[in-house]
C-alpha cells in the first residue's frame, strides 16, 4: 500500500522550482486534511489550500497569505542565489516577478508523493518546524524532482499564460523555454 503524503504551494512556487531551481522544497503532511493531528494549521494542507484558494478567486492582492507568499518566494530567490542555483540577473528578475505578479499565479497546487518511493530513491526528508517543536505529522522533502509527485485539482486552465507555464507543463503538452518563462511572468507584472 502507498503512504501518500501530500503539501500545497502557490503555482509560482512550483513555477520557480521547475525552470530555475530545477529542485522542488515542499512542506508535505501525513494526510491532505490532518484534522485530528497535531499538525497546526500552517502544517494542514487543506487549510494551506483555503487559505490561497479565497484570496486567488477572489483577486484579492491584498491578502495577508497572499503578501506573506509573496515575501516568502522572495527570500527563496535570495537563498537560491546564495548557494548559486540562479545568477544575480535572474534573482533580480525574480524578485521582481515575486513581488509584483498577477495574483493568477498563487493559484494553490496541491503535491501528492509517495514516502516509500521517496526514500527509495533517496530524497531528503527532514523532521523540522512544528514537527520537531509539537509533534506534527510532516517532513520537509527539500530535493524532489519532476517524477516524484503528482499534481492534483489541476482544473484551472482559462488563463493562457497559466496553462501554458503549470497545466500543459505537467502534463508534458508543453515545454516553455526559461526564456519564454522569463518573457510570459515579466509580462504578467
Amino acid at each position: 500500500m502507498k503512504s501518500h503524503y501530500y503539501g500545497t504551494v502557490p503555482a509560482l512556487d512550483w513555477i520557480l522550482a521547475r525552470y530555475y531551481y530545477k529542485q522542488h522544497r515542499v512542506w508535505i503532511a501525513e494526510e491532505f486534511y490532518t484534522y485530528r493531528l497535531p499538525n497546526p494549521k500552517s502544517s494542514d494542507p487543506i487549510l494551506i489550500y483555503q487559505d490561497l484558494y479565497q484570496p486567488w478567486r477572489d483577486l484579492d492582492d491584498f491578502d495577508k497569505t497572499i503578501n506573506q507568499s509573496r515575501a516568502n518566494l522572495h527570500r527563496g530567490v535570495q537563498a537560491r542565489q546564495a548557494l548559486g542555483h540562479i545568477t544575480a540577473a535572474e534573482a533580480r528578475r525574480l524578485k521582481r516577478v515575486c513581488n509584483d505578479v498577477d495574483i493568477v499565479f498563487f493559484y494553490p497546487l496541491v503535491l501528492r508523493v509517495d514516502l516509500d518511493d521517496l526514500r527509495a530513491k533517496g530524497r531528503k526528508l527532514t523532521i523540522a518546524g512544528s514537527g520537531s517543536t509539537v509533534g506534527s505529522h510532516e517532513f520537509l522533502a527539500e530535493d524532489l524532482v519532476t517524477g516524484d509527485f503528482e499534481l492534483l485539482f489541476l482544473d484551472y486552465d482559462t488563463d493562457a499564460d497559466f496553462q501554458l507555464l503549470v497545466h500543459d507543463a505537467y502534463l508534458g503538452k508543453s515545454a516553455p523555454t526559461k526564456a519564454k518563462v522569463d518573457k510570459t511572468l515579466a509580462g504578467r507584472c
